[in-house]
């Protein structure tokens, strides 16, 4: 499997890309992803370099013989060696000659070590905690970097002195020898330690060296290392391990006087000559299409996360913005026909035509629909009719100061709540709102409400914007009348008549309410809705013929449109400005950035493709 070339490019977008959406939706990144990030940081993207070295590190337990086998392999006493476990505390690196003034080589090693190396002068500087440091080797294969690592169990109890400083030298390793001891060969700690960072992303392949006493049989060895092996891999481990070799006990070589020698169980060459025997272009292909389908792995589970999560915040979003819509309609359950239709009424006359203020001054204007309104108006009058339950009757102020309130309490707890019904469907608050929702509810409540209830004025008021439509919606009118209905003047006598006769209380729907009684009117995209309704209660309408009903429909639907449109507005643009406008505006903001970072995640993993030989 080939890499294909704008691989690494594509994959560094996507590490970048996907903590940043998961930050604009205020996501808690598991530490699955985290982890994800950080691998790509050390272990693939530095290596998709060409001619980059392979980094072999040498890694085990506290008195394993990690530095005594590091000097064994680069053929000089550089790393201090001794009994005592946890003596080195930083990682050393071996380097060719030929690298010594490799810049980008040092670069990619600080990055992926985690601190900027530095020249190594003095064998005690290991035993200090501190950045890395390396060392330039003769002997050392051009194409080897050496890493010699800090122990990984000297403490106790889960607590490591030296593991967290190995974890990253680790982690940047193509490859690593593993050293263990009779002692150490099944300890599960140290080996799922080390099968974590060969196996997280990517398969890493490894040497085992047994640090073994002479008496134990090749077979023994065998044994041993193979339970190590399937403790680090599991089944298959075969494949991934590149050799065994056992180091017999010599306490001239604990002592420091002679070299670690080592023997092949295999009877193959010795571990040196494995190592400059690898195949490094072979390996790192191998390594890094095993490391990519992982990461690309990962990647499209976490793509799938952030879109279930942008898809909850839009969720959310829409329930939220239909709870403030259903509180502008709450806040607007009375209409005041009466005064508005006597406004429009006024409109009506003031834009007559020329011809019918003179026919009108000098009462040649015939009018007998308006007979036949009045008389209606006249019967519906003389029966009782129902009255409201409390002196608000027929109070638009006080009617709209009652409902505002309701309504904007309601809206208020649908707001901070921190679950928000949407239909059936029980929503929890995104990540991204709660710190606006505590805002709000950190706010003066009872202040906002009396600042919504100061609008009720305004709310009512005729605004130049409203008076304009009007006038604009009566030359419409006047436009679609024949001159016969003009002279007649029918659409002047329901305007007569109507204010006086009809009910104040309307109700809106979210749909057709068939069967109802009163004017149906069409209220088609207010507040985004394409299928709300205002039904108006008129008496008059009992007495009408069927012709005038419709008339009347015709003539009262577009000026309560008209109305509701305006009243709508100012009373949603006045719920979110005292309640919704923080959350909302976060949550907007939060559902754009994060759509637009996921779109570009989906367009990377669409780019990122690996071609078979």
């Amino acid at each position: 499997m080939i890499i294909h070339p704008n691989a690494g490019n594509t994959l560094q977008r996507l590490r970048n890309d996907i903590p940043a959406a998961a930050d604009a939706l205020c996501l808690d990144m598991p530490e699955g992803w985290r982890r994800w990030t950080h691998a790509l940081d050390v272990k693939l993207l530095p290596k998709l370099q060409a001619e980059f070295p392979l980094v072999i590190a040498i890694c085990g337990g506290g008195s394993a013989g990690k530095s005594t086998l590091f000097n064994s392999l680069i053929g000089d006493q550089v790393s201090p060696t001794g009994g005592k476990a946890g003596l080195n505390r930083r990682v050393l690196a071996a380097v060719h000659e030929r690298h010594r003034d490799n810049g980008v080589l040092f670069a990619t090693l600080a990055h992926t070590l985690g601190g900027p190396l530095s020249p190594m002068h003095d064998a005690r500087q290991l035993t200090a905690p501190g950045d890395p440091v390396y060392c330039v080797q003769t002997h050392l294969p051009e194409k080897l970097v050496l890493l010699d690592t800090p122990d990984i169990d000297t403490g106790a109890r889960g607590n490591y002195a030296n593991r967290e400083l190995a974890r990253r030298s680790l982690e940047s390793a193509d490859a690593f020898v593993y050293i263990f001891t009779n002692a150490t060969y099944n300890n599960r700690d140290n080996t799922d330690f080390i099968a974590e960072l060969l196996t997280g992303i990517g398969i890493r392949p490894c040497f085992l060296v047994y640090r073994v006493y002479p008496s134990f049989s090749d077979v023994e060895v065998r044994e041993h290392a193979a339970t190590v092996a399937q403790n680090l891999y599991g089944p298959g481990h075969a494949a991934h391990v590149l050799g065994i070799f056992r180091a017999d006990d010599d306490n001239r070589v604990a002592a420091g006087r002679r070299p670690m020698t080592l023997s092949a169980i295999d009877g193959g060459p010795g571990l040196r000559d494995a190592m400059v025997a690898i195949d490094g272009p072979a390996l790192r292909q191998t390594l890094l299409s095993s490391m990519m389908a992982d990461a690309l792995h990962q990647a499209r589970q976490m793509d799938e996360a952030l879109h279930a999560a942008h898809e909850r915040l839009a969720a959310y979003i829409e329930a939220l913005e239909a709870a403030q819509r259903s509180a502008v309609q709450q806040a607007l359950s009375h209409f005041p026909s009466d005064q508005v239709l006597r406004r429009f009424a006024d409109i009506w006359r003031a834009t007559d035509p020329t011809h019918i203020k003179v026919m009108r001054r000098t009462g040649q204007v015939v009018e007998w629909p308006l007979k036949l309104v009045l008389s209606a108006a006249r019967k519906l009058r003389s029966e009782e009719q129902p009255s409201l339950p409390d002196k608000r009757r027929g109070d638009p102020g006080a009617l709209l100061e009652l409902d505002l309130l309701q309504a904007a309490n309601a809206l208020y707890q649908a707001t901070v709540t921190e679950h928000i019904q949407d239909g059936a469907q029980d929503l929890a608050a995104p990540p991204c709102v709660r710190e606006a929702q505590a805002n709000l509810r950190r706010r003066d409540w009872q202040a906002a409400l009396t600042r919504i209830q100061a609008q009720k004025e305004l709310i009512l008021s005729w605004s130049g914007g409203l008076e304009q439509d009007l006038k604009v919606l009566a030359e419409e009118l006047r436009g679609r009348m024949g001159l016969v209905d003009q002279v007649r003047q029918t659409f002047a006598a329901f305007l007569n008549v109507i204010p006086a006769t009809a009910a104040i209380t309307y109700i809106l729907h979210t749909g057709d309410p068939a069967g109802a009684v009163g004017i149906k009117v069409k209220l088609t995209g207010l507040l985004g809705l394409h299928d709300l309704y205002a039904l108006i209660a008129i008496p008059a309408t009992a007495g009408m013929k069927k012709a005038d009903q419709q008339q009347l429909e015709q003539m009262l639907a577009p000026v309560a449109r008209t109305w509701l449109a305006h009243k709508l507005t100012a009373v949603q643009q006045l719920f979110e400005a005292q309640i919704t406008a923080e959350v909302l505006d976060t949550a907007r903001s939060a559902h754009g950035a994060a759509g637009k970072l996921i779109d570009e995640i989906d367009g990377h993993l669409k780019l990122v493709t690996t071609v078979r030989p």
